[in-house]
Formats: structure tokens, sequence, C-alpha cells
């Protein structure tokens, strides 16, 4: 008679087993690149979710034995779910280098009010420059096994931070200083682009200066869009490289930061 009790025993603790990995993933997905977009449907997600802790339940440590309605166990619903949420937003950065790169850019070139509808961030509008860019970050996260990427950073997190062994204080830190690195390499890709518009509009505001009859000054405006979108076209070819660059530094940020705090 106590057998059907023993086996339902079992199965709830192998569903237990892979109950918090779930939560990780989840959580990661819903900030990661690519993968938290509005296009994505929420059942899309939650069912590549339920994939990826098939494929990587058998393959993480061993799980520490929690009951699941002990307040131990909540702590470890909501500490997977932190950590899976540092994890995607800490690989969404490179993409944000790009959004302020849009956003710093448009302003002198007089198109940050050139907005489109964007439905696969779920906001009315963003920058036409960024969708630019956006395009072309897809191609190469792809062209570079990005989402292999993040599949391998997602299961390092497993062995280096075991579930059930708590949150990291200097995992957190690294995320909220890596706001400084984003800015930064923000300014550094945009600044020589800018300092070519300032002198765009300089020269015209110059020579609208000396022969004010002839209002020149209105016609820097057509001729700042064109010389920025030619910018644009000559630094294109660069994007590929620094692009590769930004992500290393971040991957290599994120393997510092997970052997230093983590017990791997």
């Amino acid at each position: 008679m106590d057998a059907p009790l023993l086996q339902l025993s079992q199965y709830l603790n192998l569903l237990l087993a892979y109950w918090w990995p779930f939560c990780r993933i989840m959580a990661m997905l819903s900030l990661a690149p690519l993968f938290s977009q509005r296009a994505i449907m929420v059942r899309v997600r939650v069912a590549l979710a339920v994939a990826l802790t098939v494929a990587m339940g058998a393959a993480i440590p061993d799980l520490p034995i929690l009951d699941p309605f002990s307040m131990q166990g909540v702590a470890a619903v909501f500490e997977q779910i932190a950590v899976g949420l540092m994890l995607g937003l800490a690989l969404q950065l490179v993409f944000t280098i790009y959004t302020l790169v849009a956003g710093i850019i448009s302003t002198p070139m007089g198109l940050s009010m050139a907005m489109v509808n964007d439905p696969v961030h779920g906001v009315s509008s963003s920058s036409i420059l960024y969708q630019l860019y956006y395009i072309l970050l897809v191609l190469l996260f792809f062209a570079v096994d990005g989402h292999l990427v993040v599949m391998s950073v997602l299961y390092l997190s497993f062995i280096y931070w075991p579930i059930g062994s708590g949150l990291y204080y200097d995992g957190f830190s690294t995320v909220l200083y890596a706001f400084g690195w984003v800015f930064s390499a923000a300014v550094l890709i945009s600044t020589p682009i800018v300092f070519c518009m300032f002198l765009v509009q300089f020269c015209f505001g110059l020579l609208n200066r000396i022969s004010p009859s002839m209002n020149l000054f209105s016609l820097g405006f057509p001729m700042a869009i064109v010389m920025g979108l030619t910018l644009i076209y000559l630094t294109l070819p660069n994007l590929g490289e620094s692009y590769l660059n930004l992500t290393q530094q971040l991957l290599d940020s994120i393997g510092i930061m997970m052997r230093e705090s983590g017990n791997g």
C-alpha cells in the first residue's frame, strides 16, 4: 500500500529537480538579447525554457534537498529568478550600448524626432537609427553563434552558482558597475561621428554669421543629415569588429565575476 505513495514522492523529487533550473532559465530568457523580444510569444519562451531545462537537467550539479513549501524553498525560487535576471541583463548590455549610440548620433543629425513604430520591443516608437543598428546586430549575433554563447553562459552559471548556494553581492555589484562601461563605450563609439557633425554645424553657423542675408544656416540641416548618413556608412564596416570586442569584454567580465564570487 505504501508503494504508490513512495513512487509519487519520487516523481515529486524529480519534478523539483527541474523546477529550480526552470526558474533561472525562464528569468534569463525574459531579459536575454533576442529571446526577450515581444515578437516571441510567452508560450514559445516557456516551451524553450522547458526544453533547455530538460536538456541541462542531467548535466548540472546535484541539487540540494529542499522542501518547496518551506521558507528555504521559496527563497531558492527567488534566488534563481534573481540570478537569471542578472545574467539576462548582463548579456543585454552590448545591445544597450548601440541603443545609446543611436540616440547620441540622432541629435546632431536632426533625426532625434525620426521615430518608427516598434512593436518588437513593446514600445510605441524608437529611433530609426537604432532600427538600423539593431538589424545589423541581430545578423551579427547569429553569425557568431551568439545564441550558443548565451546557452554556455547559462550552463556555467549552474556550475559556479549552484542552486541553493545563496546570492552573491559581488555578482550584482559587477552588473551595476557595468552600466558605467556601457556609457563609456557608447561615447567612444559615437564620438567621431558627433565631432564631425559638430564641425559641419559650426561651419554653416560661421558662414551664416558672415553673410546672414544668404541664410546658409538653413542649408545646414539637410547637409547635416546627408553628412551623418555618410559617416554612418563609412563606420558600418567597423561595426562587426567593435561588436566582437565589446562582446569579448562582456564575456570576460562575466567569467571573472563567476570565478570570483562562485563556488566553482
